[in-house]
């Protein structure tokens, strides 16, 4: 059975596709068979993160009747990537039917994969609350400033009213300290579960880091890295990947990846 984990955030801008990308090439070091899903339409950079050039996305899946197979990158990191087209705007405006037929067309890839990541859309948009309730296992990313909070509550609560998911995980992203992300996770949980009936599972933290910004701009994941200055990191990444393996997935109603 393939894991299905999404990677989601209540705004862009805290590092939701960074962590993506981390996570699904530390799932492939560990030598799970690992694919990225670029869901985020708006802003599809995955493929910018691992240096790969795409030559094909999900807009020639969806518009050119072009199979799964063949818009996939097999990337160095050993992910393979399914691409999405950045800033294409027949993809930010697709209606359910299309979103299910981008989750449907993932099954021929059934045998060949342990874990599926999908790098959902920023925000609490139709397409985002979709793309993550089908998969057995979310992850907010969540920052520790106001607007962080009142927009992951968000995404949350939509989560939770319209697709019924009780259970989600939180990764604690740009913290000065380990202490101080534990922090902000409890003052955001503890916001949460006074409102909804909703369990949330503390999946680990990142430093703010320019060690992160550097791999992004050299297109090098901190996770292929084996420098000493990326120890702390990796260590990070690799918490956070082994939470997300131990995480019992949900069982949703409605369509999922795999299972349609």
């Amino acid at each position: 059975m393939v894991r299905t984990i999404a990677i989601a955030s209540g705004k862009g801008g805290v590092g939701k596709t960074s962590i993506a990308v981390n996570t699904a090439v530390t799932l492939s070091n560990m030598g799970y068979k690992v694919a990225l899903l670029d869901a985020d339409f708006g802003m599809a950079n995955a493929h910018i993160m691992l240096d790969q050039k795409v030559e094909l996305s999900l807009q020639d899946l969806l518009e050119n009747d072009v199979n799964i197979e063949n818009i996939i990158c097999e990337t160095s990191s050993g992910v393979k990537l399914i691409p999405g087209g950045s800033g294409v705007i027949e993809l930010l405006n697709l209606d359910s039917a299309k979103r299910w037929e981008i989750i449907r067309s993932v099954q021929p890839l059934e045998s060949q994969l342990d874990y599926l990541i999908v790098d959902a859309p920023a925000g609490g948009s139709d397409a985002s609350i979709e793309f993550a309730s089908a998969c057995g296992n979310v992850v907010v990313v969540l920052v520790g400033e106001p607007t962080s909070f009142m927009d992951a509550y968000s995404f949350i609560k939509a989560l939770h009213l319209e697709k019924d998911y009780s259970r989600v995980s939180v990764v604690v992203n740009l913290s000065n300290s380990e202490l101080e992300a534990a922090k902000s996770f409890e003052s955001f949980k503890g916001i949460v579960t006074k409102f909804l009936d909703i369990e949330l599972n503390y999946a680990g933290w990142l430093p703010n880091s320019k060690e992160i910004k550097n791999s992004i701009i050299s297109r090098k994941p901190v996770a292929l890295s084996k420098s000493p200055s990326h120890r702390l990191l990796n260590k990070n990444f690799t918490n956070i990947t082994e939470m997300l393996i131990n995480s019992k997935p949900l069982t949703v109603n409605g369509i999922e990846f795999f299972k349609v």
